[in-house]
């Protein structure tokens, strides 16, 4: 059954529909949320609140764009609003990403290489802005098009290629940053 058809049964009152969409969508919200708040437990919490405000919401879905589109938009928007409840210097979290690495390496030499690289890279996506952090995880890695990243975030397709391009020249910046220092480090 299709994302239409399934929101029509939700919003006649059809709560298996519902429950459906959930089934279907709940991997894709907490990577999203995962992503964005860098820790398991904050990720689980969101993924309830974002389908509660998605079901007190269905009703006002009124298939402008795809469904998909329209929960994502939500999902972020809800992680957004979770870290703006936060303190604006609190530092996120990135000991749950060595949870996430698979287990399959030639060496311990190699996994501890990957964990280093891993939670290098996180912090550098951490440090970016909220606006830039977002622009990231929502195309390079949950893959979202660029129509699609427009639609959720309320933009022109020009802006969000040209977010895109200026995220990831500050993400490269840091890195370059982060490995010169690593580098000078080490003599």
């Amino acid at each position: 059954m299709e994302d239409a058809e399934l929101v029509k049964l939700c919003q006649d009152g059809d709560t298996t529909a519902f429950d459906r969409l959930y089934h279907k969508y709940r991997d894709r919200m907490y990577n999203v949320a995962y992503k964005m708040m860098s820790n398991q437990e904050d990720a689980l919490d969101l993924v309830q609140e974002i389908f509660l405000k998605a079901y007190q919401k269905i009703d006002k879905f009124t298939y402008k764009s795809a469904f998909s589109t329209w929960l994502y938009r939500l999902a972020v928007n809800v992680c957004i609003d979770e870290l703006r409840r936060r303190k604006p210097t609190q530092e996120y979290s990135t000991e749950n990403v060595l949870d996430r690495i698979v287990s399959n390496r030639d060496t311990p030499e190699d996994e501890i290489i990957l964990n280093e690289q891993e939670t290098i890279i996180w912090n550098a996506i951490n440090s970016l802005k909220e606006k830039e952090r977002t622009i990231i995880i929502l195309r390079d890695m949950e893959g979202l098009s660029y129509e699609e990243i427009s639609s959720v975030l309320k933009c022109s397709l020009g802006r969000v290629k040209s977010r895109i391009h200026e995220a990831r020249n500050k993400l490269k910046s840091v890195l370059q940053t982060k490995a010169e220092f690593n580098v000078s480090l080490r003599r």
